[in-house]
């Protein structure tokens, strides 16, 4: 019989339950626990549709700097009861995290951590100066999303046997067709929250404000919707910019704007990964990140595939008019992007994840916790 794995997550995101979904296809008997339904940030709860049992545990969520959030949710031990997990993997640090986790121990379960971060995106409180490593020296394995996650977790003292990669996958395929650089109006888009204190959306402004001094007839297509909204159409508009603008598309629509546009520009001041080079990458579109962007040289290769750049407006003016002003630079570009990010294919991730799954369900784990 196989053993049955709890994640307990924040919430569920278009991506991670195109994953969960997948992984219950290949025979895990799999359920869900979140804290919340949708953060207030977040519009997707909607279109995600579940092949596995999940419930939501009563709590709130309050919000920090940088769109953070935490959530207290209350009842989580009788949750994990009536799901009867034989490994429960959690996904962060914060008290309803240790809760799940005190949990865990208590009734003899398997304990794992899956986690997104790496050095840049992780807080560093006295709380979690002093939560991580106790769950860490409890967690049989921790799962990151990156190379940059693993490196952060062996510093902190996890050894190499008890760390594992699942890629992030966007949730939808690529598409078929990736149109020629003369067939996408747009020079620039953006697919992101509009927000300073997280994805730098005033970086954005100005770089694409300098950028029409080289580029006259510069276009820009926007996706999001945020505190900076207005700010940026109103900036655009005065600078001549012409924008198309939707503040929220379908998940069957969002390939549109990446295949009307060029460069995808994500000058984040920390992102987990920056599942949006996903995406781009995929229908043909070139990404030029910060240094502060997970994806940054894993996925989004410097020179090959996209451009990885410190937050220098003369310096990202440059790499865009390079790739924007030189067709045949873009279409190695943009061949290099299709290419390198069909290496995240959701098989991929499915597939490890059932292998740490069947590793972490083995009796003989032998891990002595405290350690």
């Amino acid at each position: 019989m196989s053993p049955r794995v709890v994640v307990f997550n924040n919430m569920l995101t278009p991506y991670t339950n195109r994953l969960y979904n997948a992984v219950v296809e290949r025979g895990v008997d799999l359920a869900i626990l979140s804290c919340t339904r949708e953060e207030p940030d977040r519009d997707w709860a909607d279109a995600i549709v579940p092949r596995y049992p999940h419930k939501i545990v009563p709590g709130l969520s309050f919000g920090k700097t940088g769109s953070r959030f935490t959530h207290v949710n209350v009842g989580i031990g009788r949750a994990l009861k009536a799901l009867s997990p034989d490994v429960v993997i959690v996904n962060g640090f914060f008290p309803s995290m240790l809760i799940g986790a005190t949990w865990a121990i208590a009734h003899g379960k398997t304990l794992a951590l899956t986690i997104d971060g790496w050095r840049d995106t992780m807080p560093d409180t006295v709380y979690h100066r002093l939560a991580r490593p106790w769950l860490l020296n409890r967690c049989e394995t921790v799962i990151c999303c990156s190379h940059k996650g693993q490196d952060y977790f062996l510093e902190k003292g996890v050894t190499a046997d008890r760390l594992a990669l699942v890629p992030l996958i966007a949730p939808w395929d690529p598409p078929v067709v990736s149109p020629p650089l003369a067939q996408r109006p747009y020079h620039l888009v953006w697919v992101a929250r509009m927000n300073d204190d997280c994805k730098n959306a005033i970086f954005f402004e100005e770089v694409a404000v300098a950028l029409k001094q080289r580029i006259p007839d510069l276009r820009i297509r926007l996706v999001g919707t945020g505190v900076t909204e207005q700010r940026m159409l109103a900036r655009f508009a005065s600078a001549g910019i012409p924008v198309k603008h939707d503040r929220q598309l379908a998940w069957s629509e969002m390939s549109r704007p990446y295949l009307e546009s060029r460069l995808l520009m994500l000058p984040s001041l920390f992102d987990c990964w920056g599942l949006v080079c996903n995406e781009a990458m995929q229908c043909g579109v070139p990404c030029l990140v910060s240094p502060h962007v997970g994806a940054a040289d894993e996925l989004v290769r410097d020179g090959l595939s996209g451009f990885v750049r410190e937050l220098d407006v003369s310096r990202w003016v440059e790499a865009a008019s390079s790739a924007l002003s030189e067709p045949a630079r873009w279409e190695a570009l943009s061949a290099a992007a299709r290419s390198d990010v069909s290496e995240f294919t959701i098989d991929r991730a499915a597939e490890a994840f059932v292998e740490i799954v069947e590793r972490l369900a083995k009796p003989d784990r032998g891990l002595a916790y405290g350690t």
